[in-house]
């Protein structure tokens, strides 16, 4: 059977758009196609492909954007620094992990988890979806966490990345303390747990579908068989507490924390309860062996709570010193209140209690500084790609960072935003959630798709008459949280999160393409839904 290149016929799709309706769309939008196309058709690394990706990006910018140079390299760096946040996370996850290894606690963990799921649908959803919604909504970086875990289970490589890619996807609004929602709701405004509302709308249906998508890639037409029930109730479970505990306004940053662990709390009495009224007991867990192993977890745990309180986390942001500047634009990496100094910190205070030996400790670091600069590069250039296409079409005034005359017209990404308006007029309220997924595959995460596309999505929204300027109308909330959802989906066919998962256990850019190309359907799918429910929604006035 011939394999259809996916990468060529999107590619060719969104050139054809282009070259139809603004010739400019196709421009702005190739230095993504050029990275799909590297990784999916031609398997080149995510690490490769990220430096591609911004050194056509900053051409472009210059050659086609009406970008002076200055401007397009200091968005690059700006964007790099920006991503500090979740590559330094990355990159300390990574140290955890591999040090959890080594000492044995992924093979304990690993046992006690099939204690607490029998099947291998039932430990993916387990993991995946419970795990990884409290791990994330945390600031632990999943993909750089579970793939050495779900190997040492028995999953096989590429199982191991789709479940940590692809199963915590409709809670990723919350990851790292909720930072895609905290993150714009400051810069632009707007009432918070409006914006939790709005998001957790859609997550009934899209985290159920997310679980399935997740048994579909593991095992096709019979894991879906065998977890069909687990599936739904991991779903429904992840969801209804995002909504339950977003309309009692409980703490937003702990909302995806809580829904991991009931959803953990229901899948574990699930299997407990066993099929035909067969009781699974709890002794092949050694909740002794077990807690020493998680000891890192645990100590995580209690120190992102406690960072996570505002009046603490406050104080913590000023104990750095002032930001610094690249043009007037300020970099304050508030790195005592991030979440990467405290999972650091975590690894330190479970020394005592692994107790690794020297050479466990020297072999750890020797991994670790071996399979960090995959991630590194491509998390911290896949933010530098989405800040030249944001800066593209800006000049500097008095040292000021100002729009050119034609920034309307012609910055990158308000050409994408108005071309897919003026093409689907009306309609745009479906396409709302696939620039979601177009910003956090840019980007490399929802929290920088979120902040990014606001404009954009709040111009068309004005365009086709749902909100006024100046305001933020339900509909153009309904709006904005699809694109919030679908940022969240992109997850799981972003390269520097797949490039990350792939790097933890040493696996090479052809299982990476292969993992993007079996994802790519099942994102393009669940978007696909979430734009009808966007446009159900806003007709209903939901």
């Amino acid at each position: 059977m011939t394999r259809i290149p996916l990468g060529l016929v999107l590619a060719a799709v969104l050139v054809l758009v282009g070259l139809v309706f603004n010739v400019n769309f196709a421009l702005s939008v190739l230095s993504l196609i050029v990275v799909f196309v590297g990784i999916v058709e031609f398997r080149q690394s995510g690490a490769f492909m990220a430096i591609v990706g911004l050194a056509l990006a900053l051409i472009l910018a210059v050659a086609f954007f009406d970008t002076s140079p200055e401007v397009a390299v200091g968005a690059a760096a700006y964007g790099i620094f920006k991503s500090f946040g979740i590559t330094i996370s990355v990159l300390a996850t990574m140290l955890m992990i591999f040090l959890m290894k080594e000492v044995g606690a992924l093979q304990v963990i690993s046992v006690a988890i099939k204690g607490a799921a029998r099947t291998k649908e039932e430990q993916a959803l387990f993991l995946g979806v419970g795990l990884g919604s409290f791990a994330t909504s945390l600031g632990v970086v999943t993909p750089s966490l579970f793939p050495p875990l779900l190997i040492a289970m028995g999953f096989s490589p590429f199982a191991a990345i789709a479940i940590s890619v692809l199963g915590y996807n409709a809670a990723t609004s919350y990851a790292l303390l909720s930072v895609p929602i905290s993150l714009p709701a400051d810069l632009f405004k707007l009432d918070i747990f409006e914006f939790v509302y709005k998001v957790n709308i859609f997550l009934p249906v899209v985290a159920v579908l997310v679980s399935f998508a997740m048994l579909w890639i593991l095992g096709g037409r019979e894991s879906v068989k065998n977890g069909f029930v687990p599936a739904i109730l991991s779903g429904l479970s992840i969801a209804l507490s995002c909504l339950f505990f977003g309309l009692v306004q409980a703490p937003f940053m702990s909302i995806g924390v809580l829904a991991g662990v009931i959803t953990m709390i229901l899948l574990y009495f699930f299997q407990r309860s066993g099929k035909l009224g067969e009781q699974v007991g709890p002794e092949s867990i050694n909740w002794t062996d077990a807690t020493r192993a998680l000891s890192p977890w645990l100590i995580l745990i209690v120190l992102a709570l406690t960072v996570s309180v505002p009046q603490f986390t406050d104080w913590l942001r000023r104990l750095d010193g002032p930001a610094f500047w690249i043009f007037d634009r300020p970099i304050d990496f508030d790195a005592f209140a991030q979440v990467y100094t405290w999972i650091f910190a975590a690894i330190i205070l479970s020394l005592p209690i692994l107790k690794p030996t020297q050479q466990q400790l020297a072999k750890t670091l020797g991994i670790w500084v071996r399979r960090i600069w995959q991630p590194l590069i491509g998390y911290s250039l896949f933010f530098g790609v989405a800040y030249v296409m944001a800066w593209s079409a800006m000049c500097i005034s008095d040292g000021k960072l100002v729009p050119t005359s034609g920034f309307a017209a012609v910055n990158m990404n308000n050409v994408v935003g108005f071309t897919l308006a003026s093409v689907f007029g009306s309609l745009f309220v479906f396409v709302a959630p696939w620039l979601g997924v177009f910003g956090s595959v840019v980007g490399g995460s929802e929290a920088s798709s979120n902040v990014m596309f606001f404009p954009i999505q709040h111009r068309a929204a004005e365009g086709i008459g749902l909100t006024n300027a100046g305001q933020n109308s339900s509909a153009f909330m309904t709006i904005y949280g699809s694109h919030a959802v679908g940022g969240g989906i992109a997850s799981a066919i972003t390269p520097s999160k797949i490039n990350n998962a792939a790097a933890t256990i040493g696996a090479d850019a052809k299982l990476e393409s292969e993992i993007m190309r079996n994802h790519v359907p099942a994102v393009l799918a669940i978007t696909f839904v979430v734009g009808l429910l966007t446009s159900l929604f806003v007709m209903l006035g939901i």
